[in-house]
């Protein structure tokens, strides 16, 4: 079996001609990478074969929608075994710059010096702003919770803490892993030389009162993710980590009310939200609801 030191793991899903750029930036600093597509289209997936044998990267294909868990957990326990011992994910839509992965694999090191590291994630910059994103921190001087695009572990991690929650779906996957790394003991580190460039979603921007504001424009569907994540994850994690369970209730409100003033399909979104709050309270996980 090859043994190679880091690996690449991409989820895809529909991604855009740009996004094949960000593949082959990403390609020529990894040792390996393994793209795991979440059902795209059929000539999407045509091009992502013919890039796989250009770039040589493996490609596997869900053929499917199975959610960003089963994707990162298919992609991690591909790199498993062949070998590697470090994996780096990604999002389809960010790009890695100059050098990044050798340093983070530099300040991975030497955080853990100081303190149990188990995940490092870099500085993110918005591609079309220059804004970089911050970071809120710990205790510990680590970030708090992490996204999951441009984090970096040890295979290592795994084995000590499992793999993502599949039944999530979609939405708080990464914020679950964070704090059930947290909650065995280990902490995260921040690589501020290290930098990706990754855009948050889409955003659209309303004028009211004089008050310019952002609003998500989910799907009704994807609100439902959304609001039974976040109440699973309270019911689960909230005595535990309080900061991160008022952080939660304090976006759904503001969410909510942002719906109300400036999104379409309000009585469908709402019933939605409140679908998804009763099987989060219920407990009900996994993919329930179409995409």
């Amino acid at each position: 079996m090859p043994t190679n030191e880091i690996c690449a793991v991409v989820v895809t899903y529909h991604p855009q001609p740009r996004d094949f750029e960000n593949l082959r930036i990403l390609r020529e600093q990894v040792d390996d990478l393994v793209v795991v597509d979440n059902g795209s289209s059929a000539d999407v997936r045509d091009r992502l074969q013919s890039a796989s044998r250009d770039l040589n990267f493996a490609l596997i294909e869900h053929g499917e929608n199975l959610g960003i868990g089963a994707g990162l957990n298919t992609g991690v326990k591909w790199a498993e075994r062949r070998g590697s011992k470090w994996v780096a994910l990604f999002d389809q839509d960010s790009r890695v710059t100059d050098g990044f992965i050798a340093q983070m694999l530099a300040d991975f090191h030497e955080s853990a010096i100081q303190r149990a590291v188990l995940l490092i994630i870099p500085g993110y910059r918005d591609p079309h702003t220059a804004v970089e994103r911050v970071c809120a921190l710990d205790s510990d001087g680590g970030p708090f919770v992490t996204i999951t695009s441009g984090s970096m572990l040890p295979i290592v991690a795994f084995q000590r803490l499992g793999y993502f929650r599949e039944d999530l779906f979609i939405y708080t996957v990464d914020d679950e892993f964070s704090l059930r790394l947290r909650s065995m003991g280990y902490s995260i580190a921040l690589s501020s030389r290290a930098i990706l460039l990754h855009k948050s979603g889409s955003p659209t921007y309303t004028q009211m009162w004089g008050i310019r504001f952002s609003t998500t424009n989910y799907k009704a569907a994807v609100r439902y993710y959304v609001s039974r994540n976040r109440v699973w994850m309270i019911r689960h994690y909230g005595s535990a980590y309080p900061r991160w369970a008022r952080g939660a209730v304090r976006a759904s409100i503001v969410d909510i009310c942002k719906l109300l003033i400036a999104e379409k399909s309000k009585l469908d979104k709402l019933g939605m939200i409140a679908y998804g709050v009763w099987h989060g309270v219920r407990g009900r996980l996994g993919r329930t609801v179409a995409i």
